[in-house]
């Protein structure tokens, strides 16, 4: 799978052709760094093969402006959004397929969007911003006539495979064996869902916790996620009676010994949490908390994962999660936290983005969180099929909190 993202920017009344050259240029010197994004994939060995094969780089003219697209909330279309990166969602695996796919939209108006595709079988969304943000810091300096190095600490780490050395492991399903949805059957809609800083206040307070420490007051993710699922939960709890929630859960910072914080890589766990839905749904409060201890047991597994052990126990982990969620009567929700990614810091020369947006992803129950550009509110980018979207949109929490 690919991982999408697309930033967009203002017109500033330059060129469209002195801007791609810009963007081409510093792109060549930042792959020398991320390297592995030149590669391609070899499914046989599940190795990355780096011998520079390159990274797709796309120009595209837009009919539309970027006002149709900015701040349009639920009411954006987001099966547009795909035409702006520049390869399907689910390819990647084949040797020919990049793992870096770039393309740059010029819209009417004299705005921009640059649409990223990376493949999750190298990159997470750390490693991913983390390339942006280096390729933004070249472009500019090419802008400012400066043509020197990066700043050291800056510089990317590609160590993952001596940490984490491949292993066979006989039987063990890389990938759920659940039956995938048709799409067409079972059409799939994005829709943005947006918090603002007062709303999410009031979710939190509506969302505290109290255990024999005290009050807790849990963080702006954990109770935008927390609704979320509820929602999801209560307007499913006659289909599913058991639900588990998937989270990411980024290793960095949280391995003994740690792992660099310019460690590149998909470098992430999932944590798995059981919730059950009662006659009259679940309680918020209870949901955040399921969700918050998952994690705090998660993270302390994380703290072993570089020794063999370690590995062994999260794969086993995995194996088990994989058997309970090929069951046809569990219900799936996944959550991704993109909150924390400095996405919205890429000054490519011509200013911040205006916007930073995920696309149209054609897996239901799927939630991704961003940051909206002033760190206060959030965009929640909810996965649903039609009928549970038109069934969410109407629940009395996200319509009193959400615009």
């Amino acid at each position: 799978m690919n991982v999408p993202t697309i930033l967009y920017y203002a017109d500033d009344l330059r060129s469209s052709s002195s801007k791609c050259e810009q963007l081409k240029r510093s792109m060549s010197k930042v792959l020398a760094r991320f390297y592995p994004f030149a590669g391609r994939y070899m499914k046989d060995s599940f190795k990355v093969d780096c011998s520079d094969q390159g990274a797709e780089f796309v120009e595209a003219m837009v009919d539309v402006r970027l006002d149709d697209l900015v701040g349009r909330g639920k009411n954006l279309k987001t099966e547009l959004l795909n035409y702006l990166i520049p390869r399907p969602i689910g390819a990647g695996d084949e040797a020919t397929d990049p793992l870096l796919a770039v393309q740059v939209n010029s819209f009417v108006c004299g705005g921009w969007a640059i649409g990223l595709m990376t493949s999750h079988r190298i990159a997470d969304m750390s490693t991913t911003s983390a390339f942006v943000n280096e390729w933004a810091i070249e472009a500019k300096r090419l802008v400012e006539g400066f043509d020197g190095d990066c700043f050291p600490d800056k510089s990317p780490v590609w160590s993952s495979a001596s940490l984490f050395p491949g292993r066979k492991m006989s039987g063990f399903p890389f990938g759920l064996s659940r039956e995938k949805e048709n799409v067409e059957d079972h059409k799939i809609v994005t829709k943005v869902f947006s918090f603002d800083g007062r709303a999410i206040s009031r979710i939190r307070e509506k969302a505290r916790l109290l255990d024999n420490s005290g009050e807790r007051l849990p963080t702006r993710v954990q109770s935008v996620f927390g609704m979320i699922g509820k929602s999801i939960i209560d307007m499913n709890a006659a289909r599913f009676k058991e639900f588990w929630a998937i989270q990411a859960v980024n290793m960095r910072g949280r391995t003994i010994p740690p792992i660099s914080k310019n460690q590149c890589g998909n470098l992430y766990l999932t944590t798995s949490t059981q919730i059950v839905a009662g006659e009259a749904g679940v309680e918020l409060h209870s949901t955040v908390d399921l969700l918050m201890q998952t994690v705090k047991r998660e993270v302390e597994k994380c703290k072993m994962i570089l020794s063999v052990e370690g590995q062994m126990s999260i794969s086993n982990g995995f194996y088990e999660m994989t058997k309970i969620l090929a069951k046809p009567n569990i219900g799936v929700l996944g959550f991704s936290d993109w909150c924390k990614f400095p996405v919205y810091e890429a000054d490519f020369g011509w200013g911040k983005p205006v916007w930073v947006s995920c696309v149209n992803v054609p897996v239901a129950n799927n939630i991704y969180l961003f940051s909206d550009k002033f760190g206060k509110g959030i965009e929640a980018w909810v996965n649903l099929n039609i009928d549970d979207m038109l069934k969410f949109e109407q629940d009395s929490s996200i319509m009193e909190y959400s615009t």
